[in-house]
């Protein structure tokens, strides 16, 4: 990992640091909620009313709000105490088998209101409406010493606390208040996830960790684009008004890190990609609070957090991080997909309504041409699948002196492409078996095949279409080829 001024925490050190995430335990109280998705197709209006009709095709859950910082800790290692409110329904039971599943200790608090849920209906991968099932009026005062007596009997087990602050009901000042006390008495740091409008329910706590818009609002500012001057103003403000140390987390921009009043140091994105920023405050949270957990200092910590969030935003929807992500051992690996790895991917996006696209070939000495095919199909789409041929398949259709390059370096070469998301490499002589596993919206292809390419049928048996990209004339691998063997004939 790599801080601002360049230097490096070593891989050993890193690994270290991870494998004692295993076994420590983070408390995470707040709002807890499901976010639920109905997808399906809508193609026509209803006679009844000027809407859409939306078929129903599949619906999903995940856990979010408060439970998806706390299913962050658990994909990290370590062990999640999680305290929330529920109602008596479906969805609360729900949430329950969904955190059991994540393998958290929650601790639900049962109240009259309905549990949070929100529920996106998608149509032709655009969403048509929310429904938010919720009422947000605070926790009476039975429900808080509920919270409380809670809270006292598992903090001895906890060696962090974390606030998550949704602003749905669950957080009162004298909640806040007492968690921060109690904690900190029994030596336990307290990090706050914040929401504005509670800005003075946190005074005191170890770390705020706000993103920019969330620190103007807490600040009372109108909203503005951020600055780094912006940023190191309302960090020292912040870390002054709040007597605490804190995060502000600035999307691309990085991170910056505020302490008794002073900028302390900040550390630049580690994104490659960002697909989807969903859900990245919650594993931000979730790392810094492990990190802190193992006795890292405040530095580390950020920059653990910071390469956590780089991973996490360059996965679609509300998303967990692994130990091997962060390790970097498995980040090219997860994009190189097998066969039975296609399908339900492509599934999960299609939920997420996600337009696939796909292109194919050998991609052998990699060129200009390559690219320009390779940029125009990333445009017609979200996300771009390219099939590579196999050695095998290239020699059968190119002859035994090809590829020049083996297919393990031609895949590594497409992944260092920003605009290539996934590279799949089949044995085939064509490449229908991997375009039935995905079932694009849209395949690439060059003009010198043509709209009625050989993989036409199939493109349009499955409910997608044929775009096609012109070649740039002479530019071929054979023409490199020739000309390196033969200089008389370059141009």
């Amino acid at each position: 990992m790599v801080g601002e001024t360049g230097e490096v925490v070593a891989q050993s050190q890193l690994k270290k640091i991870l494998e004692a995430f295993q076994g420590r335990t983070v408390m995470v109280l707040g709002d807890v909620l499901v976010d639920e998705y109905i997808t399906g197709e809508a193609s026509r209006i209803s006679p009844e009313a000027p809407v859409p009709i939306l078929h129903v095709k599949e619906s999903h859950r995940t856990l979010g709000g408060a439970a998806n910082t706390a299913a962050n800790v658990s994909s990290l290692g370590g062990r999640s105490i999680l305290i929330g409110m529920i109602g008596n329904d479906e969805a609360g039971e729900s949430l329950k088998t969904m955190a059991e599943a994540s393998r958290i200790d929650f601790h639900p608090v049962v109240d009259k209101r309905p549990t949070i849920k929100k529920t996106r209906i998608v149509g032709q991968r655009q969403q048509l409406l929310r429904l938010d099932h919720e009422e947000t009026h605070y926790l009476d005062s039975t429900a808080e010493e509920e919270v409380m007596r809670i809270f006292r009997r598992h903090l001895a087990d906890a060696e962090v606390v974390v606030l998550s602050d949704y602003a749905k009901g669950f957080f009162t000042a004298s909640i806040c208040q007492a968690v921060i006390l109690e904690a900190k008495a029994k030596g336990r740091p307290v990090i706050v996830d914040p929401r504005p409008q509670h800005g003075a329910f946190y005074k005191g706590c170890d770390y705020l960790t706000p993103n920019w818009k969330e620190s103007q609002g807490l600040l009372g500012q109108p909203e503005a684009s951020i600055t780094p001057e912006g940023v190191r103003q309302n960090g020292i403000a912040l870390s002054s008004q709040i007597a605490s140390n804190v995060l502000v987390t600035c999307g691309p921009k990085g991170m910056a890190f505020f302490t008794d009043g002073n900028p302390q140091f900040t550390v630049p994105t580690v994104a490659r990609e960002v697909f989807d920023v969903s859900g990245a405050g919650d594993t931000v949270v979730a790392a810094f609070s492990l990190a802190k957990a193992c006795g890292c200092d405040d530095r580390e910590a950020v920059t653990l957090a910071n390469r956590a969030a780089g991973i996490v935003v360059g996965k679609l929807g509300t998303a967990t991080v692994t130990i091997a992500e962060l390790l970097g051992e498995s980040q090219e690996a997860n994009r190189l997909l097998s066969r039975e790895q296609l399908a339900p991917l492509a599934k999960s996006l299609r939920k997420l309504g996600r337009k696939l696209v796909t292109l194919n070939g050998s991609f052998d000495v990699l060129h200009a041409g390559h690219l320009r095919i390779i940029s125009e199909a990333k445009k017609q789409g979200d996300l771009l699948f390219v099939g590579l041929n196999s050695d095998a398949s290239v020699r059968g259709y190119k002859g035994p002196s090809r590829p020049i390059i083996p297919e393990a370096q031609r895949a590594e070469m497409l992944l260092a492409l920003r605009d290539v998301d996934y590279v799949h490499i089949f044995e085939e002589a064509v490449p229908m078996p991997f375009l039935e596993e995905i079932a694009p919206d849209v395949h690439v292809n060059g003009s010198e095949y043509g709209s009625d390419c050989i993989e036409a049928p199939a493109v349009a048996r499955l409910g997608g279409r044929i775009h096609i990209v012109s070649k740039i004339p002479g530019l071929s691998t054979t023409n490199i080829l020739s000309a390196l063997s033969d200089p008389e004939k370059k141009s």
